[in-house]
């Protein structure tokens, strides 16, 4: 589909053209009425910097669901800037939490929001964006170009390869997007007579590309480095024509977070002089082959809600126990990472990694066959439901559950009467049960009379239980249900 030049008028502007800048003016004071708004907003909402974050214990990224920055590869959460993101995390002692951004569109509103302490995706810094929000120092640089569809008869006279032959096409970008206000200074100062069509928000750059591959779209524009990577799954785009100069690419936090961005260019330059950064970055961008394996299931997963090969049994068996199959598939990710053959130290066998006994007590026939192993571990959930009935909350008691899947109910029971002992409240997990579970390590409590059962590694359960429902969060903002 190509949009028709039309004649221009005695103001030197087509009546498309004329139309569609009053649209774009309509929009631009709906925008401004809505950034007042938001300004409003924000300025009413309390100031969350380094401090906030710390004392809050959780760092909340703003990422975007995409085959470079954050996805779900084999039931583990990946990307380039989610990797980044979580090294930051470790820098500054906090859990990351990651904010998925669902509308390409939003992500300066929701930072500007409080809904996230950073914009971990890489975004062009333009003075425009400048005025809202604080940058980083740059973690990269690169030029926009312009994604087209190579020719059938491999005609380079037919592929743009000047701003000026974009006169009459139609290009496809998100509205809030460096790329979108680089179009139209283009537009307006050259006096190209093309269409810029604001895409929906709920694609991804790397989906704008897709559309352009299969000829949905005509045009889009993409940063190079992102461009060049999707050569590798898209070997029929062209991205030679140049569309800006290099610009440099950062982070952003709200302009009342200085320590916080402080911190962050630190860590930058800390990352940037160890070699961090480089090899972050070749991981996601430079190996081809990586990519496209990864992309393709990246796309899969989002669309058609894939974590691993077992989701159908894991969905069956889920279902049997009222659990969501996402959180059973976070619990047999923890355990064997979705490998039917493995067998650990101790000697417990397959997905869910069950000992023997524990197979003979559900009946299972075959530990390493996938779907007797997921029956008789569904069934041995089932019964540490039973075990931690007393506990009315569901997901406190979730967490009962998960840390005695990994050590047992009784060490979890000792970890229970720890706490009471100590004063704190039994029936509680943060800050009580799992304190005590975590201080089983310890002679004094695990030599106390109320832990019957003696040692425990119940740091290594906390952890387990931690990563569970963490991991099961990240699958429920990005898999379907």
């Amino acid at each position: 589909m190509t949009a028709q030049p039309g004649t221009r008028g005695t103001a030197g502007i087509a009546p498309a053209k004329r139309q569609q800048t009053l649209v774009i003016l309509i929009a631009s004071i709906v925008a401004c009425l809505v950034a007042g708004w938001l300004y409003w907003r924000v300025t009413a909402l309390p100031r969350r910097d380094l401090a906030d974050i710390r004392e809050s214990a959780r760092l909340r990224v703003l990422l975007s669901y995409d085959p470079i920055n954050y996805f779900i590869y084999r039931g583990a959460p990946m990307g380039y800037s989610y990797e980044l993101a979580q090294s930051f995390a470790r820098y500054l002692g906090v859990p990351l939490e990651v904010v998925v951004v669902r509308d390409m569109n939003s992500q300066i509103p929701m930072l500007r929001n409080n809904q996230g302490d950073i914009v971990a995706h890489l975004m062009t810094v333009t003075p425009e964006r400048e005025r809202l929000v604080s940058f980083t120092t740059p973690l990269d640089s690169t030029r926009q170009v312009l994604v087209q569809l190579k020719p059938k008869a491999r005609d380079s006279s037919k592929l743009v390869r000047t701003l000026d032959q974009l006169d009459g096409k139609t290009v496809h970008v998100h509205l809030n997007s460096a790329y979108f206000t680089q179009l139209a200074e283009i537009r307006t100062l050259r006096e190209i007579d093309f269409e810029i069509v604001p895409a929906d928000g709920a694609l991804s750059t790397s989906e704008l590309i897709g559309k352009v591959s299969e000829g949905a779209f005509d045009y889009t524009i993409s940063d190079e480095n992102i461009a060049r990577t999707h050569l590798a799954l898209f070997d029929n785009i062209d991205i030679q024509t140049p569309v800006s100069a290099a610009m440099p690419l950062a982070w952003a936090v709200r302009s009342d977070s200085p320590k916080l961005r402080d911190a962050l260019n630190r860590w930058l330059a800390k990352a940037n002089r160890s070699g961090e950064l480089a090899i972050i970055r070749d991981k996601y961008y430079n190996r081809q082959n990586h990519f496209k394996k990864h992309a393709l299931q990246a796309f899969y997963s989002r669309h058609a809600g894939s974590i691993s090969t077992y989701d159908k049994l894991v969905r069956k068996y889920a279902g049997e126990i009222d659990w969501d199959w996402r959180l059973l598939s976070s619990l047999i990710y923890e355990e064997s990472q979705f490998d039917s053959a493995a067998v650990s130290w101790a000697g417990a066998i397959g997905l869910m990694q069950l000992m023997p006994s524990t197979g003979d007590q559900f009946k299972a026939r075959n530990l390493f066959n996938p779907a007797d192993n997921l029956q008789a571990g569904a069934r041995y959930l089932r019964s540490l439901d039973s075990e931690w009935q007393e506990i009315d909350d569901r997901l406190t008691r979730l967490k009962f559950i998960l840390a005695s899947y990994n050590v047992g109910a009784g060490h979890v029971r000792d970890a229970q009467k720890l706490a009471s002992k100590y004063g704190a409240k039994p029936d509680a997990w943060e800050g009580n049960v799992e304190k005590y579970l975590s201080l089983t390590t310890e002679s004094k409590y695990y030599n106390d009379p109320a832990a019957t059962l003696g040692y425990c590694n119940g740091k290594v359960a906390v952890l387990y239980t931690r990563n569970i429902i963490d991991r099961y969060q990240l699958y429920r903002e990005v898999i379907p249900k």
